[in-house]
């Protein structure tokens, strides 16, 4: 009977017990959610979603009805309006700390590091009150990277790659005690499956891909710019506290949790890479005002602007290295090393009469640099290309202790940030057939031939949306002369080696002289390759062939088609340019019809957005000739 009665009693305790403790769960369920609630009233009390640091952490910007996002990835937010209301979704983050951590999922306050670090600041938030701290992970992360400094890098244009004209922008994230090479980079980029090309610039201007923040080793970013695309990389430390660096990389961290969709134009590279800086200072609003078009040039120009640049280094390219070897070679030592890449020759047969250990060295490091270049065209195999750099690095080995007459390859003196104002405005005038006019043109991006090298490809074009409007005095009216939508020109360096060919394509509509002495505005399309090379220091000289065509109704089949030629001299020598230019083109179905011109063309520099221009020219179609001359102001902005 006492153990029936003992049992009982113990039911009884165990009961009560139970009770008791639900009852606690119960007071500290309600605690917590009072505490919670009371943070979510203190946040709205201080309209902490109108705060302009909370609008930047959400990427928001304003709108016709109110905010939204930038960002396009729909499980980045939290309320289910979370990408039009800020409110809302600072009320939803909130919340989201006081969730309990589940297994195999990222726990708010690590996912949001950067909300969670400024809401804990903002209202004093007890972190032992939450059922997880998020900065146990992000310790983790700060320990591992041992960030020292983040660099902004830039790999400068390439010309040949219409997907590359205008350079990127991504991070290198600097450790402490190890070298660039072995360190990380953060990359914004298009996430895109189409190859490089014509359709992958158009889906790329209208926003198809989505872009995201990658963090990559950065000796294979590298490797891609320099070594693959040519491309020579500017690297520049930003001047920011370790707090701020910290700043920097939560953000990047909360933002690598999403996407948004790419914009080659506005929302790209260029501007993107802005939010983690603007959130680390963001007294810069540097996301506030992107304009039509965000260059990588010209956010480097903002950053030197706003002080937030200290030193840069110079990585030169595969090709800028060997363009810089090639010099120390004579040109039987040259078809020596073109012999023995493409297999045609043997490492024995080097010509070594006369030549100096150091002379030697630059030779094989150049056929290993060339053996590189061959590889990355495809015009060597895999297996070609490791038989012959095996064979060439154990010459190179022969004379180790000697150092290369290329070993220090100077850095340019033209750097990003010293390139001229992208947009621009000319005023001028002059006579054109004995008619005086007076001309102003504008540019919305980029360079031109007759610009400054300054911080772009050398004698390279890129010019979008340019137009020219010009008043003519004898007739008393204004007239458009031309408004291309896109002009370009590449001219690289071409030799029995590195066989870059270059091209120009022109798209828009211009004035365009008929076979009944009327101009007409008609559409433009222009295309021509050639090739180009310096026949002296200073002076780059050019071929182009292909075809002129313009189209307008009063045409017979109306169209204007032409074939033909151009050649020219480009000189350069300090803040003096010259391009000396002739032209044929003859169309196909008229004998008369045979368009020339002959070009002179003179610029000063005045500044660095400031430029003096000149021209003559003496042209002639349809057994008509005329001469042209004028003069212009550049402004650069």
């Amino acid at each position: 009977m006492k153990i029936f009665a003992y049992a009982k009693k113990s039911r009884l305790s165990l009961r009560s017990l139970l009770f008791f403790v639900l009852l606690a769960l119960q007071f500290q369920i309600f605690a917590q959610t009072e505490y919670e609630e009371s943070l979510v009233q203190k946040a709205n009390d201080l309209e902490l979603y109108r705060d302009d640091y909370w609008l930047l952490l959400g990427h928001y910007k304003k709108s016709a009805f109110g905010y939204k996002s930038l960002i396009d990835g729909k499980d980045f937010f939290l309320a289910p309006d979370g990408r039009k209301n800020p409110k809302a979704e600072l009320e939803a983050t909130i919340r989201s700390f006081f969730e309990e951590a589940e297994k195999g999922k990222t726990h708010p306050t690590y996912k949001y590091t950067s909300r969670y670090k400024w809401l804990c600041n903002k209202l004093d938030i007890d972190k032992s009150r939450l059922p997880h701290d998020g900065d146990t992970e992000f310790e983790i992360i700060k320990k591992t990277l041992r960030v020292k400094s983040f660099y902004l890098v830039f790999p400068a244009a390439y010309i040949n790659s219409p997907v590359s004209m205008f350079g990127h922008l991504f991070f290198l994230v600097e450790s402490e005690d190890t070298p660039h090479l072995a360190g990380l980079s953060v990359n914004y980029g298009a996430i895109a499956t189409d190859p490089p090309g014509i359709l992958y610039a158009i889906k790329g201007i209208f926003g198809a891909y989505p872009g995201q923040y990658d963090i990559l080793p950065y000796h294979k970013q590298i490797t891609k710019y320099s070594y693959l695309d040519m491309r020579d990389t500017w690297e520049y430390r930003l001047k920011l506290t370790d707090d701020e660096n910290d700043t920097m990389m939560r953000h990047i961290i909360e933002m690598s949790f999403t996407y948004s969709d790419y914009w080659f134009l506005d929302e790209n590279c260029a501007y993107c890479i802005l939010f983690p800086i603007e959130a680390a200072r963001p007294e810069t609003k540097l996301t506030d005002d992107p304009g039509i078009v965000v260059e990588p040039v010209q956010v480097i120009k903002q950053l030197d602007r706003l002080n937030l640049l200290d030193e840069v280094n110079y990585r030169p390219s595969l090709f800028s290295k060997m363009q810089y070897e090639k010099k120390f070679l004579t040109f039987r030592q040259k078809r020596f090393v073109k012999k023995v890449c493409f297999g045609k020759a043997s490492v024995k047969d080097i010509p070594s009469k006369g030549m100096t250990a150091e002379e030697q060295a630059n030779l094989w490091e150049f056929a290993s640099d060339y053996l590189k270049y061959l590889l990355s065209d495809n015009k060597i195999t895999q297996k070609e290309y490791q038989k012959r750099f095996l064979e060439v690095l154990s010459e190179r080995n022969k004379i180790k202790d000697v150092e290369s007459l290329a070993k220090n390859i100077p850095t340019p003196d033209s750097k990003p940030h010293s390139a001229h104002g992208s947009h621009m405005v000319t005023v001028g005038g002059g006579i054109d057939d004995k008619d005086a006019y007076a001309e102003t043109k504008v540019r919305v991006l980029a360079h031109s031939l007759m610009d400054r090298d300054d911080g772009f490809s050398p004698n390279s074009q890129i010019e979008f949306c340019n137009a020219s409007v010009r008043y003519n005095f004898s007739e008393k009216k204004f007239s458009l002369r031309y408004a291309d939508a896109v002009n370009v020109i590449s001219l690289p360096m071409y030799d029995t080696l590195i066989a870059k060919k270059g091209f120009l394509f022109r798209a828009g509509v211009e004035q365009n002289l008929y076979k009944d002495g009327k101009e007409t505005l008609a559409g433009h399309f222009k295309g021509a390759v050639g090739i180009s090379n310096f026949i002296l220091p200073c002076t780059q000289a050019y071929v182009l062939v292909g075809g002129d065509s313009f189209f307008a109704p009063r045409y017979d089949y109306y169209t204007d088609i032409l074939g033909g030629a151009e050649i020219g001299f480009i000189t350069t020598v300090g803040i003096w340019k010259q391009k000396i230019s002739g032209s044929i083109y003859q169309s196909p179905f008229e004998k008369e019809h045979t368009r020339f011109e002959a070009t002179v063309e003179e610029r000063l520099a005045l500044g660095q957005n400031l430029t003096l221009n000149g021209f003559y020219s003496f042209s002639g179609d349809y057994r008509e000739t005329k001469h042209s001359a004028g003069g212009s102001l550049r402004l650069f902005f």
